[in-house]
Protein backbone atom coordinates (compact mmCIF):
# COMPACT_ATOMS: atom_id res chain seq x y z
CA UNK A 1 0.00 0.00 0.00
CA UNK A 2 2.64 1.90 0.60
CA UNK A 3 4.49 1.70 -2.35
CA UNK A 4 1.38 2.11 -4.36
CA UNK A 5 0.94 5.90 -2.45
CA UNK A 6 4.33 7.02 -3.24
CA UNK A 7 3.94 5.59 -6.63
CA UNK A 8 0.86 7.88 -7.05
CA UNK A 9 2.21 10.59 -5.94
CA UNK A 10 5.12 10.23 -8.48
CA UNK A 11 1.81 10.29 -10.98
CA UNK A 12 0.80 13.66 -9.47
CA UNK A 13 3.94 15.20 -9.67
CA UNK A 14 4.14 14.47 -13.41
CA UNK A 15 0.38 15.90 -13.88
CA UNK A 16 1.16 18.71 -12.13
CA UNK A 17 4.64 19.32 -14.06
CA UNK A 18 2.66 18.35 -16.99
CA UNK A 19 -0.13 20.74 -16.71
CA UNK A 20 2.55 23.57 -15.88
CA UNK A 21 4.24 23.71 -19.07
CA UNK A 22 0.98 22.51 -20.86
CA UNK A 23 -0.88 25.63 -19.32
CA UNK A 24 2.08 27.86 -20.87
CA UNK A 25 1.40 26.53 -24.05
CA UNK A 26 -1.85 26.80 -23.97
CA UNK A 27 -1.28 30.63 -22.96
CA UNK A 28 0.84 31.23 -25.91
CA UNK A 29 -1.51 29.22 -28.12
CA UNK A 30 -4.00 31.75 -27.18
CA UNK A 31 -2.09 34.90 -27.19
CA UNK A 32 -0.66 33.71 -30.96
CA UNK A 33 -4.52 33.36 -32.24
CA UNK A 34 -5.32 36.66 -30.85
CA UNK A 35 -2.24 38.75 -31.97
CA UNK A 36 -3.30 36.32 -35.24
CA UNK A 37 -6.47 37.97 -35.12
CA UNK A 38 -5.55 41.30 -34.82
CA UNK A 39 -3.15 41.32 -37.52
CA UNK A 40 -4.92 39.13 -39.95
CA UNK A 41 -8.31 39.65 -39.73
CA UNK A 42 -10.91 36.55 -39.46
CA UNK A 43 -9.84 35.78 -42.95
CA UNK A 44 -6.15 35.59 -42.14
CA UNK A 45 -7.04 32.94 -39.01
CA UNK A 46 -9.36 30.98 -41.65
CA UNK A 47 -6.49 30.26 -43.79
CA UNK A 48 -3.77 29.64 -41.44
CA UNK A 49 -6.25 27.69 -39.45
CA UNK A 50 -7.34 25.29 -42.52
CA UNK A 51 -3.90 25.39 -43.52
CA UNK A 52 -2.71 24.20 -40.10
CA UNK A 53 -5.47 21.16 -39.74
CA UNK A 54 -4.27 19.80 -43.07
CA UNK A 55 -0.50 19.92 -42.21
CA UNK A 56 -1.82 18.37 -38.49
CA UNK A 57 -3.53 15.79 -40.58
CA UNK A 58 -0.72 14.50 -42.48
CA UNK A 59 1.13 14.70 -39.45
CA UNK A 60 -1.02 11.84 -38.10
CA UNK A 61 -0.42 9.92 -41.25
CA UNK A 62 3.44 10.55 -41.07
CA UNK A 63 3.65 9.12 -37.80
CA UNK A 64 2.01 5.61 -38.72
CA UNK A 65 0.48 5.42 -35.10
CA UNK A 66 4.31 4.90 -33.67
CA UNK A 67 3.65 7.66 -31.03
CA UNK A 68 1.27 5.11 -28.82
CA UNK A 69 3.12 2.39 -30.02
CA UNK A 70 6.59 3.97 -28.64
CA UNK A 71 5.98 4.82 -25.98
CA UNK A 72 3.93 1.43 -24.38
CA UNK A 73 7.29 0.04 -25.75
CA UNK A 74 9.70 2.11 -24.07
CA UNK A 75 7.89 2.72 -21.08
CA UNK A 76 7.51 -1.31 -20.60
CA UNK A 77 11.30 -1.86 -21.73
CA UNK A 78 12.24 0.44 -19.50
CA UNK A 79 10.37 -0.80 -16.40
CA UNK A 80 12.06 -4.18 -17.22
CA UNK A 81 15.56 -2.61 -17.33
CA UNK A 82 15.68 -3.57 -21.14
CA UNK A 83 17.14 -0.28 -22.01
CA UNK A 84 18.74 -1.49 -25.00
CA UNK A 85 15.24 -2.38 -26.59
CA UNK A 86 14.22 0.78 -25.93
CA UNK A 87 16.90 2.69 -27.73
CA UNK A 88 16.08 -0.12 -31.12
CA UNK A 89 12.20 0.68 -30.98
CA UNK A 90 13.00 4.76 -30.70
CA UNK A 91 15.53 4.35 -33.45
CA UNK A 92 13.30 2.26 -35.45
CA UNK A 93 10.40 4.92 -35.12
CA UNK A 94 11.91 8.01 -35.78
CA UNK A 95 13.67 6.85 -38.70
CA UNK A 96 10.03 5.64 -40.62
CA UNK A 97 8.00 8.51 -38.86
CA UNK A 98 10.56 10.99 -40.38
CA UNK A 99 11.29 9.27 -43.56
CA UNK A 100 7.17 9.11 -44.01
CA UNK A 101 7.07 13.19 -43.15
CA UNK A 102 9.52 13.96 -45.38
CA UNK A 103 7.77 12.13 -48.64
CA UNK A 104 4.76 13.75 -47.20
CA UNK A 105 5.43 17.32 -47.33
CA UNK A 106 7.63 16.73 -50.93
CA UNK A 107 3.99 16.08 -52.38
CA UNK A 108 2.62 18.72 -50.98
CA UNK A 109 5.07 21.06 -51.61
CA UNK A 110 4.86 20.08 -55.43
CA UNK A 111 1.22 19.79 -55.59
CA UNK A 112 -0.06 22.61 -53.23
CA UNK A 113 -1.93 24.28 -55.54
CA UNK A 114 -3.81 21.46 -56.86
CA UNK A 115 -4.59 20.37 -53.37
CA UNK A 116 -6.00 24.11 -52.41
CA UNK A 117 -8.14 24.36 -55.47
CA UNK A 118 -9.11 21.09 -56.47
CA UNK A 119 -9.40 19.33 -53.60
CA UNK A 120 -9.66 21.82 -50.68
CA UNK A 121 -11.75 23.93 -52.72
CA UNK A 122 -10.30 27.27 -51.20
CA UNK A 123 -7.37 28.85 -53.00
CA UNK A 124 -6.70 31.23 -50.20
CA UNK A 125 -4.78 28.91 -48.33
CA UNK A 126 -2.24 27.74 -50.89
CA UNK A 127 0.82 29.64 -49.96
CA UNK A 128 0.14 28.83 -46.46
CA UNK A 129 -0.33 25.23 -47.22
CA UNK A 130 3.16 25.01 -48.78
CA UNK A 131 5.05 26.92 -46.27
CA UNK A 132 3.14 24.58 -43.44
CA UNK A 133 3.44 21.72 -44.98
CA UNK A 134 7.52 21.97 -44.51
CA UNK A 135 6.61 21.50 -40.81
CA UNK A 136 5.56 17.89 -41.61
CA UNK A 137 8.79 15.71 -40.91
CA UNK A 138 9.86 18.53 -38.05
CA UNK A 139 6.59 17.90 -36.35
CA UNK A 140 6.98 14.60 -36.63
CA UNK A 141 10.57 13.63 -35.31
CA UNK A 142 9.57 16.29 -32.46
CA UNK A 143 6.70 14.25 -31.47
CA UNK A 144 8.54 10.61 -31.48
CA UNK A 145 11.13 12.45 -28.98
CA UNK A 146 8.40 13.80 -26.95
CA UNK A 147 7.18 10.14 -26.81
CA UNK A 148 10.64 8.98 -25.41
CA UNK A 149 10.91 11.44 -22.99
CA UNK A 150 7.79 10.73 -21.44
CA UNK A 151 9.26 7.07 -21.23
CA UNK A 152 12.05 8.47 -18.91
CA UNK A 153 9.65 10.41 -16.86
CA UNK A 154 11.46 13.80 -18.24
CA UNK A 155 7.43 15.21 -18.40
CA UNK A 156 8.13 18.95 -18.59
CA UNK A 157 10.73 18.85 -21.52
CA UNK A 158 8.58 16.09 -22.96
CA UNK A 159 5.75 18.34 -23.06
CA UNK A 160 7.90 21.72 -23.46
CA UNK A 161 8.87 20.54 -27.02
CA UNK A 162 5.73 18.99 -28.29
CA UNK A 163 4.07 22.64 -28.80
CA UNK A 164 4.62 25.29 -26.14
CA UNK A 165 8.02 26.34 -27.49
CA UNK A 166 6.91 26.80 -31.08
CA UNK A 167 3.98 28.77 -29.77
CA UNK A 168 5.90 31.25 -27.40
CA UNK A 169 8.16 31.81 -29.99
CA UNK A 170 5.60 32.85 -32.33
CA UNK A 171 4.19 34.39 -30.07
CA UNK A 172 7.19 36.87 -28.90
CA UNK A 173 8.19 37.75 -32.31
CA UNK A 174 3.97 38.54 -33.46
CA UNK A 175 3.79 40.74 -30.40
CA UNK A 176 6.73 42.69 -31.01
CA UNK A 177 5.25 43.10 -34.99
CA UNK A 178 2.04 43.54 -33.62
CA UNK A 179 3.61 46.60 -30.57
CA UNK A 180 5.45 47.99 -34.36
CA UNK A 181 2.68 47.97 -36.05
CA UNK A 182 4.41 46.25 -38.58
CA UNK A 183 2.89 45.06 -42.04
CA UNK A 184 2.10 41.57 -42.15
CA UNK A 185 1.96 39.78 -45.36
CA UNK A 186 -0.54 36.60 -46.02
CA UNK A 187 2.07 33.92 -45.72
CA UNK A 188 3.95 35.43 -42.64
CA UNK A 189 2.51 33.37 -39.35
CA UNK A 190 3.26 30.03 -41.53
CA UNK A 191 6.89 31.24 -41.86
CA UNK A 192 7.29 32.04 -38.26
CA UNK A 193 5.36 28.73 -37.45
CA UNK A 194 8.03 26.87 -39.34
CA UNK A 195 10.71 28.75 -38.05
CA UNK A 196 9.70 27.90 -34.45
CA UNK A 197 9.34 24.03 -35.55
CA UNK A 198 12.95 24.42 -36.91
CA UNK A 199 14.48 25.74 -33.18
CA UNK A 200 12.16 22.91 -31.27
CA UNK A 201 13.48 20.78 -33.54
CA UNK A 202 17.33 21.53 -32.46
CA UNK A 203 15.68 21.67 -28.80
CA UNK A 204 14.42 18.07 -28.97
CA UNK A 205 18.27 16.37 -30.18
CA UNK A 206 19.83 17.87 -27.61
CA UNK A 207 17.49 16.51 -25.04
CA UNK A 208 17.07 13.01 -26.71
CA UNK A 209 20.59 12.97 -26.79
CA UNK A 210 20.86 13.32 -22.67
CA UNK A 211 18.12 11.14 -22.54
CA UNK A 212 19.35 7.73 -24.09
CA UNK A 213 23.29 8.16 -23.36
CA UNK A 214 23.21 5.82 -20.12
CA UNK A 215 21.05 3.12 -22.94
CA UNK A 216 22.87 -0.08 -23.46
CA UNK A 217 23.60 -0.16 -27.13
CA UNK A 218 20.35 -1.15 -29.41
CA UNK A 219 18.82 -4.80 -29.44
CA UNK A 220 17.04 -6.61 -31.99
CA UNK A 221 13.33 -5.94 -31.29
CA UNK A 222 11.17 -8.92 -30.76
CA UNK A 223 7.72 -6.61 -31.24
CA UNK A 224 6.73 -5.06 -34.71
CA UNK A 225 6.26 -1.89 -34.04
CA UNK A 226 4.20 -0.98 -37.55
CA UNK A 227 1.74 -3.82 -37.45
CA UNK A 228 0.08 -2.64 -34.16
CA UNK A 229 0.89 1.16 -35.51
CA UNK A 230 -0.82 0.83 -38.37
CA UNK A 231 -4.77 0.77 -36.23
CA UNK A 232 -3.38 3.01 -34.33
CA UNK A 233 -2.47 5.25 -37.66
CA UNK A 234 -6.10 4.57 -38.23
CA UNK A 235 -7.67 5.80 -35.08
CA UNK A 236 -5.89 8.60 -34.65
CA UNK A 237 -6.98 10.14 -38.26
CA UNK A 238 -10.38 9.35 -37.68
CA UNK A 239 -9.83 11.30 -34.54
CA UNK A 240 -8.54 14.49 -36.35
CA UNK A 241 -10.70 13.92 -39.04
CA UNK A 242 -13.60 15.71 -38.07
CA UNK A 243 -11.97 18.96 -37.07
CA UNK A 244 -10.00 18.93 -40.36
CA UNK A 245 -13.32 17.76 -42.62
CA UNK A 246 -15.45 20.45 -40.22
CA UNK A 247 -12.74 23.17 -41.26
CA UNK A 248 -12.22 22.35 -44.61
CA UNK A 249 -15.77 22.26 -46.00
CA UNK A 250 -16.21 25.44 -43.79
CA UNK A 251 -13.69 27.26 -45.68
CA UNK A 252 -15.26 25.64 -49.23
CA UNK A 253 -18.43 26.93 -48.47
CA UNK A 254 -18.60 29.85 -46.64
CA UNK A 255 -15.01 31.04 -47.17
CA UNK A 256 -12.15 31.71 -44.76
CA UNK A 257 -13.36 34.48 -42.63
CA UNK A 258 -16.07 32.31 -41.33
CA UNK A 259 -13.72 29.30 -40.89
CA UNK A 260 -11.65 31.70 -39.24
CA UNK A 261 -14.74 32.53 -36.68
CA UNK A 262 -15.05 28.81 -35.98
CA UNK A 263 -11.50 28.37 -35.62
CA UNK A 264 -10.99 30.92 -32.50
CA UNK A 265 -14.07 29.24 -31.05
CA UNK A 266 -12.21 25.89 -31.63
CA UNK A 267 -8.80 27.84 -29.94
CA UNK A 268 -10.88 28.89 -26.95
CA UNK A 269 -12.24 24.97 -27.12
CA UNK A 270 -8.89 23.62 -27.20
CA UNK A 271 -7.76 24.70 -23.76
CA UNK A 272 -9.86 22.35 -22.53
CA UNK A 273 -8.95 19.77 -24.92
CA UNK A 274 -5.10 20.24 -24.25
CA UNK A 275 -6.17 19.67 -20.56
CA UNK A 276 -7.41 16.07 -21.54
CA UNK A 277 -4.95 15.36 -23.85
CA UNK A 278 -2.00 16.05 -21.52
CA UNK A 279 -3.20 13.95 -19.03
CA UNK A 280 -3.54 11.36 -20.99
CA UNK A 281 -0.02 11.76 -22.93
CA UNK A 282 1.32 11.80 -19.11
CA UNK A 283 -0.60 8.75 -18.02
CA UNK A 284 -0.10 6.28 -21.44
CA UNK A 285 3.49 4.99 -19.84
CA UNK A 286 1.81 4.53 -16.11
CA UNK A 287 -1.47 2.99 -18.22
CA UNK A 288 0.74 0.29 -19.76
CA UNK A 289 2.96 -0.86 -16.87
CA UNK A 290 0.00 -1.07 -14.79
CA UNK A 291 -1.88 -2.68 -17.57
CA UNK A 292 1.18 -5.44 -17.94
CA UNK A 293 1.11 -5.76 -14.45
CA UNK A 294 -2.82 -6.46 -13.86
CA UNK A 295 -2.96 -3.49 -11.48
CA UNK A 296 -6.73 -3.05 -12.94
CA UNK A 297 -7.62 -0.97 -9.75
CA UNK A 298 -4.73 1.15 -9.66
CA UNK A 299 -5.62 2.43 -13.22
CA UNK A 300 -9.14 2.87 -12.01
CA UNK A 301 -7.90 5.04 -8.99
CA UNK A 302 -6.07 7.24 -11.46
CA UNK A 303 -8.86 7.60 -14.14
CA UNK A 304 -11.29 8.92 -11.07
CA UNK A 305 -8.72 11.79 -9.40
CA UNK A 306 -8.13 12.44 -13.10
CA UNK A 307 -11.56 12.95 -13.95
CA UNK A 308 -12.24 15.15 -10.51
CA UNK A 309 -8.69 16.81 -11.44
CA UNK A 310 -10.09 18.06 -14.97
CA UNK A 311 -13.48 18.89 -13.85
CA UNK A 312 -12.19 21.81 -11.35
CA UNK A 313 -9.78 22.83 -13.58
CA UNK A 314 -12.52 23.43 -16.42
CA UNK A 315 -14.92 25.05 -14.21
CA UNK A 316 -13.63 28.77 -14.42
CA UNK A 317 -13.41 28.48 -18.41
CA UNK A 318 -16.58 26.84 -18.54
CA UNK A 319 -18.67 29.43 -16.34
CA UNK A 320 -16.84 32.35 -18.33
CA UNK A 321 -18.22 30.98 -21.53
CA UNK A 322 -21.71 30.91 -20.07
CA UNK A 323 -21.97 34.06 -18.76
CA UNK A 324 -20.04 36.44 -21.13
CA UNK A 325 -19.46 34.50 -24.15
CA UNK A 326 -19.68 37.91 -26.70
CA UNK A 327 -16.79 39.61 -24.13
CA UNK A 328 -14.65 36.63 -24.55
CA UNK A 329 -15.12 36.34 -28.32
CA UNK A 330 -14.77 40.09 -28.58
CA UNK A 331 -11.20 40.50 -27.52
CA UNK A 332 -10.23 39.14 -30.26
CA UNK A 333 -11.62 41.82 -32.55
CA UNK A 334 -15.89 42.77 -32.90
CA UNK A 335 -16.27 40.71 -36.10
CA UNK A 336 -15.31 37.34 -34.16
CA UNK A 337 -18.82 38.02 -31.92
CA UNK A 338 -20.42 36.32 -34.76
CA UNK A 339 -19.07 32.81 -33.62
CA UNK A 340 -19.91 33.00 -29.74
CA UNK A 341 -22.70 30.69 -29.98
CA UNK A 342 -20.33 28.11 -31.86
CA UNK A 343 -17.66 28.39 -29.17
CA UNK A 344 -20.43 28.31 -26.41
CA UNK A 345 -21.26 24.14 -27.78
CA UNK A 346 -17.19 23.66 -28.80
CA UNK A 347 -16.48 24.45 -24.91
CA UNK A 348 -19.37 22.98 -23.17
CA UNK A 349 -19.14 19.54 -25.53
CA UNK A 350 -15.72 19.75 -24.01
CA UNK A 351 -16.46 20.20 -20.45
CA UNK A 352 -18.48 17.44 -20.37
CA UNK A 353 -16.04 14.67 -22.20
CA UNK A 354 -13.86 15.34 -19.84
CA UNK A 355 -16.22 13.28 -17.60
CA UNK A 356 -14.45 10.33 -19.55
CA UNK A 357 -11.16 11.60 -20.23
CA UNK A 358 -7.90 9.15 -21.15
CA UNK A 359 -9.91 6.20 -21.55
CA UNK A 360 -8.94 5.92 -24.91
CA UNK A 361 -5.53 6.04 -23.91
CA UNK A 362 -6.37 3.14 -21.40
CA UNK A 363 -7.46 1.12 -24.43
CA UNK A 364 -4.39 1.57 -26.74
CA UNK A 365 -2.11 0.83 -23.61
CA UNK A 366 -3.54 -2.09 -23.12
CA UNK A 367 -3.15 -2.97 -26.63
CA UNK A 368 -6.76 -2.67 -28.07
CA UNK A 369 -6.14 -1.16 -30.84
CA UNK A 370 -9.03 -3.12 -33.44
CA UNK A 371 -11.69 -1.60 -31.03
CA UNK A 372 -10.19 1.68 -30.63
CA UNK A 373 -10.49 1.64 -34.56
CA UNK A 374 -14.00 0.50 -34.71
CA UNK A 375 -15.00 2.93 -32.13
CA UNK A 376 -13.35 5.85 -33.92
CA UNK A 377 -14.20 5.12 -37.48
CA UNK A 378 -18.17 5.12 -36.66
CA UNK A 379 -16.78 8.48 -34.55
CA UNK A 380 -15.63 10.09 -37.88
CA UNK A 381 -18.73 8.48 -39.83
CA UNK A 382 -21.12 10.59 -37.33
CA UNK A 383 -18.41 13.85 -38.25
CA UNK A 384 -18.91 13.13 -41.66
CA UNK A 385 -22.58 13.05 -41.48
CA UNK A 386 -22.70 15.74 -39.39
CA UNK A 387 -20.66 18.45 -41.11
CA UNK A 388 -22.72 17.76 -44.72
CA UNK A 389 -25.87 18.14 -42.52
CA UNK A 390 -25.43 21.28 -40.69
CA UNK A 391 -22.29 23.20 -42.20
CA UNK A 392 -23.96 24.17 -45.50
CA UNK A 393 -26.63 25.90 -44.20
CA UNK A 394 -25.70 27.47 -40.90
CA UNK A 395 -21.63 27.92 -41.16
CA UNK A 396 -19.72 27.69 -38.32
CA UNK A 397 -22.70 27.10 -36.41
CA UNK A 398 -22.74 23.38 -38.06
CA UNK A 399 -19.29 23.09 -37.77
CA UNK A 400 -19.70 23.09 -33.72
CA UNK A 401 -22.27 20.76 -33.91
CA UNK A 402 -20.88 18.73 -36.62
CA UNK A 403 -17.18 17.81 -34.20
CA UNK A 404 -19.38 17.48 -30.92
CA UNK A 405 -21.86 14.83 -31.86
CA UNK A 406 -18.48 12.67 -32.58
CA UNK A 407 -16.35 13.39 -29.90
CA UNK A 408 -19.85 12.83 -27.17
CA UNK A 409 -19.59 9.41 -28.56
CA UNK A 410 -16.10 8.50 -28.53
CA UNK A 411 -15.82 9.27 -24.98
CA UNK A 412 -18.73 7.55 -23.92
CA UNK A 413 -17.71 4.62 -25.90
CA UNK A 414 -14.96 4.48 -24.85
CA UNK A 415 -15.50 4.52 -21.35
CA UNK A 416 -17.63 1.42 -21.66
CA UNK A 417 -15.18 -0.54 -23.49
CA UNK A 418 -12.54 0.22 -20.16
CA UNK A 419 -15.27 -0.64 -17.80
CA UNK A 420 -15.96 -4.06 -19.84
CA UNK A 421 -11.85 -4.66 -19.41
CA UNK A 422 -12.88 -4.87 -15.51
CA UNK A 423 -11.37 -1.50 -15.01
CA UNK A 424 -13.32 -0.10 -11.65
CA UNK A 425 -13.73 3.86 -12.76
CA UNK A 426 -17.21 4.45 -10.82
Amino acid sequence: MKFENFHLRGVRGQMVMGFGVKGLGAATSFLFTWLLARTAGAAGVGAFGASLTTVQMCVILSLLGLDAILVRSVSVNLSMEKTGRARAAARHAIRMGTSAGIALATIIVIFHWQIAVDLIGSPAIAQSLMVLSLIIPIMVYCRLVSTVLRGVKWIGLSQFIDGPLTTSFGSLVLGVVFVLGLPVSAIFPSQLYLVGWILTAAVATFLYARAVRSWAPHEPLDESLLKPGFLILVANANNLFTDWFATILLAATHGPAEAGLFRVGYQIAATLKLFSATSETILQPVFAVAYRQGDLRRIGRILRLTILGLLLASAPLAIGVLVVPQWIMRIFGAQFTAGATAMQIMVLGQVFSLVFAASGSVLMMASRERLTVVLTTISAVIGTVLALLFIPPYGALGAAVAILGPLLFLRLASMMAVRRLGVPIF
